[in-house]
């Protein structure tokens, strides 16, 4: 990677809203270990961080501009010729885009496309839904699919195929999109981002839907309760303090010379 690509890349994934994705590949490679995987964690970390950083931004540009920019981030990915402009090193969302293809393997390419079009679908679903009930499980797919390509991208660096590490990312997954929606629901709602206006109702039945995913995982591997804790602190303050961070746009300021973005999910 050249080094003044590098050095956006990072200043991106430095920024307090993208916190929480970034410590994700370290808790996946906790994971791994937990399932007794072998593999060279820095090889998972570095192709996983390239993933969720991606995935963290492309979920600001959404949220901010228009849910449609999921189409153009789609019809990027599918040109598998990188490039490296002035135009790419201008906006956030091209750049960590030509960085994520510089890491999906070419045998998975084509699945790891169809995942990701299936997941922008979801996430149209999501905005679509009309009722608590159909937005939880919009939720869970989202949260299935994220962990899923997660799966993916690893899997070429993985001696052997785990179903069972599969599985469990991806009920993770799930749990993860219902308690960032447990902490996000009140924000999205005054945003204008849900086609219902949740009541208390919602509220309670979306909680106790996260408490008892989340309690299904911890009985069945106790030993990952206080990975599982670590994960709920972080998604927790992490958002927290990047609310205080001040908005602007997907453009890289001249001016400043430093990265620094838009609305925080």
């Amino acid at each position: 990677m050249r080094a003044d690509v590098e050095w956006l890349y990072q200043a991106i994934a430095q920024e307090a809203r993208y916190r929480h994705y970034v410590r994700i590949p370290e808790r996946i490679c906790r994971c791994l270990d937990y399932f007794d995987v072998p593999s060279s964690r820095r090889a998972v970390k570095t192709r996983l961080h390239s993933y969720y950083l991606f995935i963290g931004v492309v979920d600001d540009v959404i949220d901010s501009s228009r849910l449609e920019a999921g189409k153009e981030i789609l019809k990027q990915l599918e040109d598998r010729t990188l490039i490296c402009n002035e135009e790419t090193k201008q906006s956030r969302t091209k750049l960590v885009t030509e960085i994520l293809k510089c890491h999906i393997s070419v045998e998975i390419y084509p699945l790891v496309l169809v995942k990701l079009q299936e997941l922008y679908q979801a996430v149209v679903r999501e905005r679509q839904s009309s009722t608590m009930r159909s937005y939880i499980e919009q939720r869970k797919v989202i949260g299935c699919l994220t962990a899923e390509v997660s799966y993916l991208l690893i899997s070429p660096l993985l001696k052997s195929e785990h179903k069972d590490l599969c599985r469990f990312l991806k009920n993770i997954g799930e749990v993860g999109c219902l308690i960032d929606s447990v902490i996000d629901l009140r924000s999205d709602d005054r945003l204008g981002l849900l086609s219902f206006r949740p009541t208390l109702k919602d509220h309670l039945r979306l909680t106790g839907q996260m408490l008892h995913e989340g309690l299904k995982i911890i009985l069945r591997h106790p030993r990952l309760l206080g990975l599982f804790l670590e994960a709920i602190n972080d998604d927790l303050f992490d958002r927290l303090w990047a609310r205080r961070a001040c908005p602007a746009s997907d453009q890289l300021d001249g001016t400043k010379n430093r990265y620094a973005f838009g609305r925080v999910g």
